[in-house]
């Protein structure tokens, strides 16, 4: 074993997962709740207002009574931040895993994940197993875990865009604003919507999905990232899809693009519509 270099026990690495899915599937996190007040200030139309009102008081409860925030408490990823002298061991998915079981148990939560899926679909029975993303970070001798649940509803809105590479960011706008307006009120708006550009078809949508871990309110560090993201969150807003799909001024809460390198022939598009619950919740281990 290298000198210095951390381990991470089995132990802890379940007791951080049932803790991390307890809190992500009862309590909203603050960005995202403080964006969905934001959107109530913002909306005129009465349905959508009164449509927003009722998911907040809707996270309201579920903080105060130690209850899921959905009733789909959705597909649990993982992601793992590892720093420097940080190692996972050997059975590490079958500890997260068993993170997942005891925070099924313990919170109630519905089980979601079926075995078999072109088959007789039996429930597992316990939501595993954990869905893992795993990548470093700058930490010494610690590592960040972050537990997001995904509901399946909005999963099935996802959108893969094998752009060619001539399309550029016009595409990427076409292609994201006809993926919210065919399913965008699928999802449970308002939206949090998460762009992947640039790897491969699977990597864009990784992309993608790591984009819903960024604070909502924060922009790209990348001015042009940043400048796309404003445009696209006016445009989807000009949709008038609105709040649960009732119609209004406010249809996403953010939009998010990450960026990574790809093939000279390629630009891979990966779009992820997430409802309005954004479950997540982290902590340094």
């Amino acid at each position: 074993m290298m000198s210095g270099l951390r381990v991470l026990a089995e132990e802890e690495i379940s007791s951080t997962v049932t803790q991390l899915a307890g809190r992500a599937s009862l309590d909203l996190p603050a960005d995202v709740e403080d964006g969905l007040r934001s959107a109530l200030e913002a909306e005129s139309q009465p349905r959508a207002r009164f449509a927003l009102e009722m998911i907040i008081e809707n996270a309201r409860i579920a903080r105060e009574k130690n209850l899921p925030l959905c009733q789909d408490t959705g597909f649990f990823h993982l992601f793992v931040s590892l720093g420097n002298a940080t190692a996972l061991p050997a059975r590490f998915q079958a500890a997260a895993d068993t993170g997942i079981k005891v925070a099924t148990e313990k919170y109630y939560l519905r089980s979601s994940i079926i075995s078999d899926p072109l088959s007789v679909r039996p429930d597992r029975g316990d939501n595993s197993p954990l869905l893992v993303h795993i990548d470093q970070c700058d930490l010494d001798s610690a590592a960040r875990f972050t537990v997001l649940a995904k509901g399946g509803g909005s999963e099935n809105t996802t959108g893969l865009h094998m752009l060619l590479p001539g399309e550029g960011s016009a595409g990427l706008k076409k292609a994201v604003l006809e993926t919210v307006l065919a399913k965008g009120a699928w999802a449970c708006p308002p939206l949090v919507v998460s762009i992947g550009v640039g790897a491969d078809a699977a990597g864009c949508l990784e992309l993608a999905l790591k984009g819903l871990l960024r604070p909502l309110g924060e922009r790209s560090e990348r001015n042009h990232l940043a400048d796309l993201e404003e445009d696209l969150l006016s445009q989807i807003n000009a949709t008038g899809i609105g709040a649960s799909g009732l119609g209004g001024d406010i249809t996403a809460l953010d939009v998010h693009i990450e960026e990574a390198p790809t093939h000279i022939a390629c630009l891979p598009v990966g779009i992820i519509l997430c409802c309005h619950a954004l479950r997540r919740a982290s902590l340094e281990v």
